[in-house]
C-alpha cells in the first residue's frame, strides 16, 4: 500500500505559526477597539504565539492518535488492494468531514473517524467517475479534490498531494 507521507514537525510548526499569526492580527485588533493600541501591541502578539502553539501540538497529537487512525480503518478489505491511501476531509452538506480516503483497484473509500457529526463511509466505482478536478476551499489553500461522477453528482475532498490523488485515479480510470 502507498500512504501518503506523514507531515513532519515542520508541517505542525508552520500550521501553528499561520494560525499564530491570523490569531495575532484578529485579537490585536479586537484590543484596540477594547483598550488601546499599546495594549493590542503587547498583548497580541503573547497571545498569537501561545494560540499557534497549542494549534501546532493539538495537531501533532490529533495526528498520532492511535484511536482515531482505528476508527478510520478500512475493514475487511485486502491492504494489498489499496494503490493509494491518506487523512483527508470530506464536504457532506455543510460539514468537512474528517477521516481517511483509500483508493483500491476499483473504488475510492472514504472512511471518516469518530470525532465529527455525520459519521459515515462513502465508497465511489472508479467506473463510475466522469472527471477529476481541483477546487480551492475557502479560496485559499490549493488542497480540493472534486470528483464528478457519471451522473453529475459531486464529491468533494480536501487532501494533502492532490496533484498525486489525481494522478492515481486517472490511471485506475483508463485502465476500464
Amino acid at each position: 500500500m502507498n500512504y501518503e507521507k506523514k507531515p513532519d514537525a515542520k508541517a505542525f510548526l508552520k500550521v501553528g505559526l499561520i494560525s499564530g499569526l491570523f490569531f495575532c492580527l484578529f485579537f490585536g485588533t479586537a484590543l484596540i477597539f477594547l483598550y488601546d493600541l499599546h495594549a493590542a501591541l503587547v498583548m497580541g502578539p503573547i497571545a498569537g504565539m501561545l494560540f499557534g502553539l497549542i494549534m501546532g501540538l493539538m495537531l501533532y497529537f490529533f495526528s498520532k492518535s492511535r484511536s482515531v487512525n482505528n476508527q478510520s480503518k478500512l475493514e475487511g478489505v485486502d491492504e494489498s488492494e489499496i494503490v493509494y491511501a491518506g487523512a483527508a476531509n470530506h464536504f457532506k452538506k455543510k460539514e468537512a468531514v474528517g477521516g481517511k480516503l483509500y483508493l483500491s483497484n476499483d473504488h475510492l473509500i472514504f472512511k471518516s473517524h469518530n470525532l465529527n457529526i455525520q459519521n459515515h463511509t462513502l465508497s465511489i466505482e472508479i467506473n463510475n467517475i466522469n472527471e477529476v478536478t481541483f477546487f480551492s476551499p475557502l479560496g485559499l489553500a490549493k488542497t480540493g479534490l472534486q470528483i464528478t461522477l457519471k451522473d453529475n453528482a459531486v464529491e468533494k475532498f480536501v487532501v494533502n498531494n492532490r496533484n498525486i490523488w489525481r494522478q492515481h485515479i486517472e490511471q485506475l480510470i483508463n485502465k476500464f
